[in-house]
């Protein structure tokens, strides 16, 4: 490990604007380090992250707010000896608390909901009119149920459980489509790796011609822009069919 870490002395004050801290406390002493709210907050939750991307500095602080840093003596009895500082900055991150304040946490919250609209208008459809609910629309009633969003809870829960709310005042049912597709040759390769990351492609065949013939399970809500992409390549040449509409 580098003997970078201070004897407890005073560094200058840190500028905490945009920055949060995250600490950990440990055998009686208290570690502290700066970081990229956001990143920080997508690493605890298990994104990738790139670990350089989160801390404006490795420098390990017993009180960040005074400037002071934490002791080379400390940082061994609680970490031991072998580490260097950008292992001991994600050991603090992954053990210890992030500090946010309520703008970091609104922003966070915001975010949320951003992705919470986004999976309810990809897996949902209205079907009255087997069309996509509008991104606004879902975003208005929700917030005019004053649906509150949990930052620290996945998209996914929230949004089943927002689906739920929204059934009794519009039209609105998850739903996935699968389809039969077949490509001709002079566009099959260039639409294989399309294919691969649409959906959940359940069956492929490449025959005899070159052509590709495809069964792939799509979220309805995403059905208009995904045969949009297969007629725009293929200049309507690709042959598609419905085969069952799945409640999810």
């Amino acid at each position: 490990m580098s003997r970078d870490f201070a004897s407890g002395v005073r560094d200058k004050r840190i500028d905490l604007s945009g920055k949060s801290i995250v600490r950990l406390e440990s055998h009686g002493r208290r570690f502290e380090l700066l970081v990229n709210p956001e990143p920080a907050w997508l690493f605890i939750q298990g994104e990738e992250v790139e670990i350089d991307d989160i801390f404006e500095t490795y420098d390990v602080y017993e009180n960040i707010s005074r400037g002071q840093k934490a002791t080379y003596d400390d940082i061994v009895v609680v970490f031991g000896e072998g580490f260097n500082e950008r292992e001991i900055a994600a050991k603090i991150l992954k053990a210890g608390k992030l500090q946010l304040t309520q703008n970091q946490r609104d922003e966070i919250q915001k975010e949320k909901r951003r992705e919470i609209v986004e999976f309810i208008h990809i897996h949902c459809i209205n079907p009255r009119e087997n069309t996509p609910i509008p991104k606004d629309r879902i975003e208005n009633t929700i917030l005019e149920l004053g649906v509150n969003i949990h930052y620290k809870e996945d998209v996914k829960s929230q949004a089943l459980e927002i689906i739920n709310l929204l059934k009794p005042i519009m039209p609105i049912r998850l739903e996935a489509v699968k389809l039969a597709i077949k490509v001709p040759p002079s566009y099959a390769g260039s639409l294989y790796g399309f294919f691969h990351g649409a959906g959940d492609l359940q069956q492929e065949e490449w025959l005899q011609d070159g052509s590709l013939a495809i069964i792939i399970q799509i979220p309805s809500g995403t059905q208009a822009d995904f045969l949009e992409q297969i007629t725009s390549r293929t200049k309507g040449k690709a042959q598609v069919k419905v085969l069952e509409r799945l409640a999810e």
